[in-house]
């Protein structure tokens, strides 16, 4: 796939990119004054009818930046055809966002818009199609259904827009996205737009352009320099109750907090109602209407807190979000850089708040690696209750180098599965039991009752595999006794299986004392993770330190 890379001076006023009068009339209407880097770069390259290949950081203005350009020399469908413009995206709410700026443009230039989605019924988006459209903005499992369906024809399509190809790559559309092109025409014009325009997120799909302009903002892993970076050490038991702490501490106005699960995204929700800050949760299990609802109110400031899953990192574009609190670390790196985007748009100021428990640090490390800095420590105007034993994070560390080792191992980063003993307990939304997993050494602390090692399957952990040397006090060991009793609870268990259930607890160590990795746990007693620094050093800073912000 050839393609050209161009390098345009940014302009200084859309006045200067080639949009009609008209056009800019209706960047007026949208409130824009200047237009951002990826706008400056690609509008002049689709006014040209040139494919695009764009990649930038979330909230730069990539919808203004094909929108604005397509529909100033679209031609208008008659009645019952197109439509002459086709824009896939990944989730129900940016399909949305996109429509709400089609909308306003098309006030000024009469265009006529649909979306689909799912979620919904299909009637009235079988009726909308069937009376004709310009612009089609729909997501692909929807799509597909209509096409099969027969009612969705796309032989008209002029110019293909791909948003966020990526995410529909990671998200499994692959298929039904080469199905709704291969509806298209060949000589389409198309523009993909990627957060990173790396082969390994594009794979698979950078055939659908043909000698495309690559308008390359930003690297994988870059944050917008608008964003402040703070991450808040925190025990395992403690967590839960410090997230409304923290809230109030600094303000809830205005802010999302962002759950690994859609059931942890709901337990959130209760945890904070019951401290009286009013939220709402949004994520994959909630109805299209039910997600509209909570982004209207949260828009309209009236609730305070979205709580919100992966899956919308990228779907909620909402102005002036105050800051952004990861209450779970992203398994995926990549995840964090979109879910902090969420403040700090289109030139905002804004900061993120990252909670890190013992299980969290390797995540850590490996967003530090990615983006090559350091997320500093946070410093709570109030004093906060961060339990007995968050973890040690050096306050002086250096970020790993990309598939390097992590500060203080001398082992690379690593991506946890899910599903693994170790990591975080996505299924539930309050963490009840779980062992720790510290640095690989001889210990075998006292974990929290129920803790499994890091396997999470009942195996012992490798401290308590081994000989009583190195143990902490009070770690259960075998003995000769006790390998009786296992005897006795096998046979007595063929009549009573509780029984044997818990001599199976007892071989396999994964009752109280059992830890992962032979780190502390949540009560462990072996020292081995110390009270992180509370004292401002070079990477400790507050989000005050912006003037202007709480």
């Amino acid at each position: 796939m050839p393609s050209t890379e161009r390098t345009t001076m940014p302009a200084k006023a859309f006045s200067d990119l080639g949009l009609s009068p008209t056009m800019l009339q209706a960047v007026d209407d949208l409130g824009y004054t200047e237009p951002t880097p990826v706008q400056a770069q690609a509008i002049p390259e689709v006014l040209a009818g040139h494919d695009l290949l764009a990649a930038a950081q979330t909230g730069t203005g990539k919808t203004a930046a094909f929108l604005l350009p397509v529909m100033d020399t679209l031609d208008h469908a008659r009645r019952g055809q197109g439509p002459h413009v086709l824009v896939v995206t990944p989730t129900r709410e940016l399909a949305q966002q996109i429509d709400d700026v089609c909308q306003s443009i098309a006030k000024r230039t009469h265009h006529f818009a649909t979306t689909v989605v799912g979620g919904v019924g299909y009637q009235p988006q079988k009726d909308a199609l069937r009376r004709g459209c310009d612009i089609l903005v729909a997501t692909p499992g929807r799509l597909v259904d209509l096409i099969e369906q027969g009612v969705a024809d796309l032989s008209g399509v002029q110019t293909l827009v791909l948003d966020e190809a990526d995410r529909m790559l990671d998200m499994g559309f692959l298929p039904a996205m080469r199905r709704i092109v291969g509806q298209t025409p060949e000589d389409r014009q198309t523009l993909l737009f990627s957060a990173t325009l790396d082969d390994s997120a594009i794979r698979g799909i950078s055939d659908l352009v043909h000698d495309p302009v690559r308008v390359e903002i930003a690297h994988k892993g870059t944050v917008a320099d608008t964003i402040d970076q703070f991450c808040l050490p925190v025990s395992l038991e403690a967590k839960n109750a410090l997230l409304a702490k923290v809230l109030l501490a600094e303000g809830p106005g205005h802010v999302i907090v962002f759950c690994r699960t859609k059931h942890r995204a709901d337990a959130c929700c209760r945890r904070l109602r019951r401290s009286n800050i009013s939220c709402a949760p949004i994520h994959g299990n909630r109805s299209q209407n039910q997600r509209e609802h909570a982004l209207a109110d949260f828009r309209d400031e009236k609730v305070d807190v979205l709580v919100a899953t992966d899956v919308l990192a990228r779907g909620i574009d909402v102005s002036d979000v105050r800051y952004v609190v990861n209450f779970d670390v992203p398994a995926d790196p990549e995840d964090y850089i979109h879910r902090i985007g969420r403040t700090g748009r289109a030139g905002e100021e804004g900061w993120a708040l990252t909670f890190v428990t013992v299980d969290d640090v390797d995540d850590l490390y490996s967003i530090e690696a990615l983006m090559q800095q350091v997320v500093p420590l946070y410093v709570s105007p109030s004093p906060l209750d961060r339990g007995e034993q968050p973890p040690a994070l050096d306050p002086n560390r250096q970020p790993p180098s990309k598939g390097g080792n992590r500060p203080g191992s001398g082992k690379g980063t690593r991506k946890k599965k899910r599903g693994q003993g170790g990591g975080h307990d996505r299924g539930n939304g309050d963490r009840r039991s779980q062992g720790s997993r510290g640095e690989r050494g001889g210990q075998g602390g006292n974990g929290s009752q129920g803790g499994n090692g890091r396997g999470g399957r009942g195996q012992a952990s490798q401290g308590e595999s081994r000989q009583s040397k190195g143990r902490q006090p009070g770690s259960r060991q075998r003995t000769q006794s006790g390998e009786q009793q296992d005897r006795t609870q096998r046979e007595t268990g063929r009549q009573n299986r509780g029984n044997a259930g818990r001599g199976d607890s007892n071989r396999s160590g994964s009752g109280r004392g059992s830890s992962g990795r032979g780190g502390a746990g949540r009560n462990g007693r072996g020292g081995s993770q110390a009270e992180a620094p509370r004292t401002p050093s070079k990477h400790t800073r507050h989000p005050g330190d912006r003037g202007g912000r709480h």
